[in-house]
C-alpha cells in the first residue's frame, strides 16, 4: 500500500510539472511575440489569382503592371511594354510568404509618425478577377532608426507591423526598373543562345570604321579572313544576346534606324539584326530596333561601346 501511494504521488508530481512546463512554453513572452510576429500579407490564392498591379508613391503612381496570358507587362501609350517577370515573382513571394513581421502600433495616431498616412506612404494595390476590393492594398512607410525594417499597413487598418526591407525596393523604384529590357527577351518567341550564331556583321555608327565580320571556321572564328581570338569573341556574342536597353522610347517619336546595325546570322538561317538610330541631344544615347520586336529601346553609352567592338580587338594575340 505504501509503494502503490508513493507511485501514484509521484505520477501526479510529474503529470504537475508537465503541465507547468508546456504552460511556460505556452505563455514564454519571446514564444508568444515569435507566434503574434507571424504573419502574411497576402495568401497564395490570392497571388494565383492577381492579374493586376499599381505601385504608387505620395499618391503618384509609379507603374501599372497586368498579366495576360500569365505574362506580366506594363501598358504604355497602347503598347504592352514587357515586365520582368523574375521581380515580379520576387514580389509575390515575400508578400504571400510567412514572415517576421511583428506588430508595432495600432492607432491611427501613429501614421503620420510613421510615414503611413496615405499622402506620405508609397502604396501597392493588387487586384485579381471581377472582384469590387483588391486582393491587397498595402501602405508602406518609413524604415526604422537602425534601417532594418520598414513599417506597413494595409489600407483600413490601424494596425502596424513591421518587416522585410525589401518591400522598399518594389515600392521606391522607378518605372524601369520593372521593365524588361533585354534586346532578347527569353519569351521573344525565338530564343537565341551564343551557339546558335554562325556569323556576326557590324557596321559602325557614322562610318567610324570598315565594316567587320566574324565567322565560324571550324572550332575557331575569324575575323574578315584572319584568325580571330575565340575566347574574345565568344564573350563579345554573349554580351551582345545579352545587352539591355536603359529604358523604352515611344514608338511613335522613332527616327530612322541607319547609324549602325550588328546582324547575327544564326544556324537555322534566319537573321537578327540590331538597329541604331541617331545620338540623342547629350550625343550619347541612341536609339535601337531588333528584328520582330515592337519595341523601340534606349542604349547607353558603355553598352553602344560594348556592342561596336573594332576589329582589332578580336585579332588572335591581340591586346
Amino acid at each position: 500500500m505504501v509503494y502503490k501511494k508513493k507511485l501514484i504521488l509521484l505520477s501526479g508530481l510529474t503529470a504537475l510539472l508537465a503541465l507547468i512546463y508546456a504552460a511556460a512554453l505556452i505563455f514564454d513572452p519571446e514564444r508568444v511575440n515569435a507566434r503574434n510576429a507571424a504573419f502574411v500579407w497576402l495568401d497564395a490564392e490570392g497571388a494565383d489569382r492577381a492579374d493586376s498591379i499599381v505601385i504608387s508613391r505620395q499618391g503618384e503612381e509609379i507603374v501599372v503592371l497586368t498579366r495576360k496570358n500569365g505574362l506580366w507587362f506594363v501598358p504604355a501609350e497602347g503598347i504592352d511594354l514587357p515586365a520582368k517577370q523574375a521581380r515580379v515573382e520576387d514580389l509575390f513571394r515575400i508578400l504571400s510568404s510567412r514572415g517576421a513581421y511583428p506588430l508595432r502600433a495600432s492607432s491611427a495616431a501613429s501614421h503620420e509618425r510613421l510615414g503611413l498616412t496615405e499622402e506620405a506612404a508609397s502604396r501597392i494595390i493588387i487586384r485579381g478577377g471581377a472582384g469590387a476590393y483588391p486582393l491587397l492594398d498595402l501602405l508602406a512607410g518609413d524604415q526604422d532608426t537602425a534601417g532594418r525594417e520598414i513599417y506597413l499597413r494595409k489600407q483600413g487598418e490601424n494596425d502596424v507591423r513591421s518587416g522585410d526591407t525589401r518591400i522598399a525596393s518594389y515600392v521606391n523604384g522607378a518605372a524601369n526598373s520593372w521593365y524588361d529590357l533585354r534586346l532578347f527577351p527569353e519569351n521573344s518567341g525565338g530564343t537565341v543562345d551564343a551557339g546558335m550564331v554562325q556569323r556576326l556583321s557590324v557596321d559602325y555608327p557614322g562610318g567610324t570604321a570598315e565594316p567587320m565580320t566574324l565567322s565560324r571556321s571550324g572550332t575557331g572564328w575569324t575575323v574578315g579572313s584572319l584568325p580571330a581570338d575565340t575566347q574574345r569573341v565568344e564573350s563579345y556574342i554573349r554580351a551582345v544576346l545579352d545587352a539591355e536597353g536603359e529604358n523604352f522610347l515611344p514608338a511613335q517619336d522613332s527616327p530612322v534606324f541607319n547609324e549602325g546595325r550588328i546582324s547575327l546570322e544564326l544556324g537555322d538561317g534566319t537573321n537578327r539584326i540590331i538597329r541604331c538610330g541617331p545620338l540623342d541631344e547629350e550625343g550619347k544615347r541612341r536609339s535601337a530596333q531588333v528584328t520582330g520586336s515592337p519595341y523601340v529601346y534606349q542604349l547607353a553609352e558603355w553598352t553602344l561601346s560594348r556592342l561596336f567592338r573594332e576589329a582589332s580587338y578580336f585579332a588572335a594575340g591581340g591586346n
